[in-house]
Order: C-alpha cells, then sequence, then structure tokens
C-alpha cells in the first residue's frame, strides 16, 4: 500500500502517457469494522478511495454470536475483503481482540510494517459482550472490567501506537500529518431517557463512552499544531446487525435508526471538510442531511436499507 512511480525505458512523452505515475492511494486502519457502524464507515472510504486496513475478533462468516440471545450474527472480516474487492477496491484484513492489552502496541506496530503509512486511524471498536443492556448492579465485575478495557484502555493503547508512527511521517504540503476518527456516543455526554434493555444505555457503557469521548480533543490539543487531526463522530441510531437480533430490547432503535453505511458517507465527507475544526464533535446524521440536503439525504436512507 505504499506509493510507487511507474518508471519509463525511454523517456519519451509516449512512454509516459504508457506508464503515468501513480498517485499514492490514501489509507484507513478501521477498527471493529467485520459489522456494523466499523463495515459501513470502511466500505464508505474504500469507495471514495481509500485503502483499507481492517481489524476485528470475527474472521470468518458465522462465528460471531450476539451476547442477547446466543444466536449467530452475520459479518466478517473474510466477507468485508471480498465485498470491497468486489467493486475494486483493496482491503486487507488482521485479526485482533480488544481485550488482548498486552498484545495492542505491538499489533499496531506490526500492521504498520507491513502496511506502510496509515492516514486515517477510525477507533470504531466496542467490547460487546454480556451485561450491555444491564442495569448496573446486574452488571458482573469481570464484565465491567472488560468493558473499561475494551472501550477506553484498548483504544487509548492503539492511538497512542499510532500516534508515535504519525509524528515521524512527513507531513504533507498544508503541514497534515494523519487523521484520527472517534466513534463516540451521545451515552458519554449525556443521561438516557430510557433505561437499559428499553432503548437507552446502561451506567458502565456510559462511563467508558465518556472516557473514551474525551481522547480526539485532547489528541487535537496535546498535536494539532504537529499536523495531526482528530475528531469524534456520533453515529447516532443505527440499526445495525446486533440490533436488527436483538429483538424487543432494541426495536426502538431498529424502527429509528439509519444503515450503518449513511455513518461511513458522512465520515468520508468529515475527513475532506475543511471547516469542522480540529477536535470537533459532529453529530453524523444531521451533518450529513445538511450537507445533502433533506431529500438526497432520505433517498441515501432509504436506497442503503434496501
Amino acid at each position: 500500500m505504499s506509493a510507487h512511480t511507474d518508471s519509463t525505458d525511454d523517456g519519451s512523452a509516449d512512454a509516459a502517457a504508457r506508464n503515468p505515475v501513480e498517485t499514492r492511494r490514501p489509507v484507513a486502519l478501521v477498527t471493529g469494522a467485520s459489522r456494523g457502524v466499523g463495515r459501513g464507515i470502511a466500505l464508505a472510504l474504500a469507495r471514495s478511495g481509500h485503502d483499507i486496513v481492517a481489524t476485528a475478533r470475527t474472521i470468518r462468516e458465522g462465528t460471531a454470536v450476539n451476547p442477547s440471545n446466543g444466536n449467530a450474527l452475520p459479518g466478517s472480516l473474510d466477507t468485508l475483503v471480498a465485498e470491497i474487492e468486489r467493486f475494486g477496491g483493496r482491503c486487507r484484513a488482521f485479526p485482533f481482540d480488544l481485550l488482548d492489552l498486552e498484545s495492542v502496541e505491538t499489533f499496531v506496530d506490526d500492521v504498520l510494517a507491513r502496511v506502510g503509512r496509515v492516514d486515517v486511524l477510525v477507533n470504531n471498536a466496542v467490547y460487546v459482550g454480556p451485561g450491555n443492556d444491564a442495569l448496573f448492579v446486574d452488571n458482573d465485575p469481570t464484565d465491567i472490567r472488560h468493558r473499561v478495557d475494551g472501550n477506553v484502555t484498548s483504544p487509548l493503547l492503539i492511538t497512542r501506537a499510532f500516534l508515535r508512527h504519525a509524528l515521524e511521517w512527513a507531513p504533507d504540503d498544508s503541514g497534515h500529518r494523519a487523521s484520527l476518527v472517534n466513534v463516540t456516543s451521545d451515552a458519554g455526554r449525556r443521561t438516557p431517557e430510557r433505561l437499559a434493555g428499553h432503548g437507552g444505555w446502561s451506567l458502565v457503557y456510559a462511563a467508558t463512552k465518556a472516557g473514551f469521548h474525551r481522547i480526539a480533543d485532547m489528541v487535537a490539543h496535546e498535536y494539532g499544531h504537529l499536523g495531526v487531526r482528530a475528531i469524534n463522530v456520533n453515529p447516532g441510531l443505527v440499526v445495525t446487525e446486533r440490533v436488527l437480533d436483538s429483538g424487543g430490547s432494541l426495536e426502538w432503535i431498529a424502527r429509528h435508526g439509519v444503515p450503518p453505511i449513511v455513518i461511513g458517507e458522512a465520515v468520508t465527507r468529515l475527513l475532506r471538510d475543511p471547516l469542522i475544526r480540529n477536535g470537533a464533535y459532529v453529530h453524523a446524521q444531521p451533518y450529513l442531511r445538511e450537507v445533502l440536503g433533506d431529500t438526497l439525504f432520505e433517498e441515501l436512507v432509504a436506497r442503503s436499507s434496501t
């Protein structure tokens, strides 16, 4: 995925026309890309011309399980790679578990050694396990630790490893080195109207998303002057595979949410929008509706839902 130049063999204009210089394609690393919002972002970025580096736990189709009911969930790294390659995109997959904290930074180092420079890191993956929709006292202490590790500690370590490399890369003509997109949530900023299990979110999830939410603006604060851009993107209600499979507990989201690819479309536009300030917090759906207009936004949602 690193840049390369096709050389001519005789220096003539005809030879140059036959062997044009290939412009380096931007590269995006997306965590939790096997399904849901991560998959939607990976697909949209691939369609916009990015090479994709995808990470997730699920390698093969049919091996993921919905922790709330034990059902198999669709989505995998294998399926994502095949889908991107079908429309001419490029995707490399690297299986990884967020809870393997001892290996996080080594994993990022190894991936970057193999793929070269990465222009965009999308921190999307979260821990989804037992108790995700449970009230606080019903959470097992082990599950609380897993959620903190997966939703806060692991993204911090991934971001640190990424920044260590990014700060060594030469900036472009505008002084830009790399971008960080953190998929955040209202859960980290406000109290829900409904209880967990009835359309709202749990205390533990809210606490971890609140911690995660501060990463982007602090990265912008500490490294923005060195050419690093970071934004928080709130996807809002999204109809993911888990939402569709979870029945009544997430029915409200299923009825009012948008397909994941809509969030992907918002992220692709945010990355090239000069009006979005460094460290910004952006609601993906209102942003995209404003950019496209109501009619085109509704058409995109309808088309993506079929």
